[in-house]
């Protein structure tokens, strides 16, 4: 056996090779005095053995201290093992741990020692807030980024949103390289002017968010504020420019979570924009933002067709006669990423308004081109697509060209696809328009004219007009006047028209339509307007 003193250096030895940290307190009553500490123990905490003996308010002050000492003298109290899973950044910056402390009897059943063993976790929260960096903070300006704003900002009461005036003109004129200095250079000054009471987030490309978890009685005040940070110029390539701001600001007035916040700040920047630039709006739910809303919905139309956004549904068209599928209407969807499902009511006329119909008019038809190839081997070899097309297309000098280029490349025959136009639209420029019409028809498209019968309809335009099918507004079958019903197919059949009644919801509506020979029905009963591959069998 080896002598005492050598087995007390193995034992130290042994103790110091460890990675977590032993201490050994002596207890006298309530006493407590550091009797023994490991080398882990030392690195942690600083306290060496030329410390045993020494009480913990002799070693440490103030919370601390007291820190210590309850943990210690719980375990006098209790006289069983402790375990504190919550640790403490020490004085040196080291952060403690897990620990476990357990009581050491003497032979009277006295607490003698008192032993802890404690984990040194300073690596593992280094690594964890290195994680937590990569996560939430924006590479380039080290400011929060648009996820940290998602998902830990709960508390937020008011939201600050703005953008650079101008910024693209930088990156088109300096480069990427000079626009992004000029972002690290805004990110700079906000830290500088707001970073002690407000969080700083950069959301994307030059947009900045100014956070308070306050509520802001007086928002104008901070408003000021951020556009006070773009007073002196900005050195760009050695040259002194002047840049402005526009902000949003939106103010928690109930429950709003952070997305709604978001998105009524992004409204009010767009109507600061509207006004001029250089300004600043407070979003009120009571406003009217129409208009805003729109130019939204204009710079996202913009990407909508690079992002993929675009999805065409269909609707069935029936033929009661033939007992078939002998057509389909592509229905135009817009799902933002940002924003959900689009109605087209909303989109459309915003698209018509800026000449954005025409690049999204021919992704309508090259993708209903792409997907009649499916179409056809599911139902008939004759299955039309049916393609809605806008006066502004319409007037476009190339229309026809560039149409009859994509069924070339996608191998389509003309015959396949029926375009489909609004009364308002034919009556608009009515020459014009028989002239590009009479051009598609010699190609050999199809002509349907959409919800007939709702606007000025006149049997004369009928005649002069290359029509090949009526489709009756669902307004005339929802009503089911038969006589009126059978007098516009009495009519069609007459100038040699093809009739399709849309809005065909219930059986009884279909079977009159069949007694009338009506040539196509469409609506509900026949399907939903559903995605290609999610299209159901037709019931009937």
């Amino acid at each position: 056996m080896n002598h005492p003193y050598e087995f007390h250096l193995e034992l130290s030895r042994m103790m110091d090779g460890l990675e977590d940290s032993i201490f050994v307190m002596k207890a006298d009553g309530r006493e407590l005095t550091y009797f023994y500490v490991n080398q882990a123990a030392t690195r942690m905490t600083g306290i060496t053995m030329a410390d045993a003996g020494k009480t913990i308010y002799e070693r440490y002050s103030g919370p601390m201290a007291d820190y210590l000492y309850k943990k210690y003298s719980n375990v006098l109290t209790e006289r069983t093992p402790i375990r504190y899973e919550d640790g403490i950044v020490m004085p040196n910056g080291m952060m403690s741990g897990e620990s476990v402390l357990s009581p050491i009897f003497g032979e009277h059943g006295e607490v003698d020692y008192v032993i802890s063993v404690t984990r040194d976790i300073t690596a593992r929260k280094n690594y964890e807030n290195l994680l937590f960096d990569y996560a939430y903070h924006d590479d380039l300006t080290k400011l929060y980024n648009r996820r940290f704003l998602l998902e830990k900002m709960k508390g937020t009461e008011a939201l600050f949103l703005f953008d650079l005036d101008y910024f693209k003109n930088i990156n088109d004129t300096f480069g990427h390289d000079a626009g992004d200095a000029v972002l690290v250079e805004v990110a700079a000054r906000l830290n500088g002017a707001f970073h002690e009471a407000y969080t700083l987030v950069r959301l994307g490309g030059d947009e900045f968010i100014v956070a308070s978890d306050v509520s802001m009685p007086q928002p104008e005040q901070l408003a000021m504020r951020i556009m006070d940070v773009f007073q002196a110029p900005f050195a760009i390539n050695g040259q002194q420019i002047k840049l402005n701001s526009s902000i949003g600001i939106a103010l928690k007035q109930d429950q709003e979570d952070i997305p709604t916040l978001l998105k009524q700040a992004d409204i009010a920047l767009y109507r600061a924009k509207g006004a001029g630039r250089k300004s600043f709006h407070v979003y009120e739910a009571n406003f009217k933002y129409d208009h805003v809303e729109n130019f939204i919905h204009e710079l996202a139309l913009v990407r909508a067709i690079e992002e993929e956004e675009f999805e065409l549904h269909y609707q069935l068209i029936y033929s009661p006669q033939q007992e078939k599928v002998i057509g389909a209407e592509a229905l135009l969807r817009w799902k933002r990423a940002d924003a959900g499902m689009i109605q087209p009511c909303q989109f459309i006329p915003v698209a018509e308004e800026t000449g954005l119909i025409v690049p999204i008019g021919y992704w309508v038809l090259r993708k209903a081109c792409q997907d009649w190839h499916r179409l056809k081997s599911r139902y008939d070899e004759g299955i039309q697509v049916a393609v809605n097309i806008s006066s502004v297309q319409l007037s476009e000098p190339d229309f026809v060209e560039r149409i009859l280029e994509i069924m070339k490349e996608e191998r389509v025959p003309p015959h396949a696809v029926e375009l489909e136009l609004t009364e308002s639209t034919v009556i608009h420029d009515s020459q014009g328009v028989r002239q590009t019409l009479g051009l598609l028809r010699s190609a050999g498209f199809s002509i349907a004219l959409d919800d007939f019968g709702t606007g000025y309809s006149s049997l004369s335009m009928l005649t002069l007009l290359p029509i090949d099918t009526l489709k009756i507004d669902r307004s005339f079958i929802a009503n089911m006047n038969e006589s009126l019903l059978s007098a516009m197919l009495v009519m069609a059949g007459a100038l040699n028209l093809k009739v399709i009644a849309e809005g065909v919801e219930d059986a009884e509506q279909y079977h009159m339509l069949k007694a009338l020979d009506c040539w196509g029905i469409q609506g509900y009963y026949i399907n939903k307007p559903a995605a290609q591959d999610a299209l159901q069998p037709v019931p009937v």
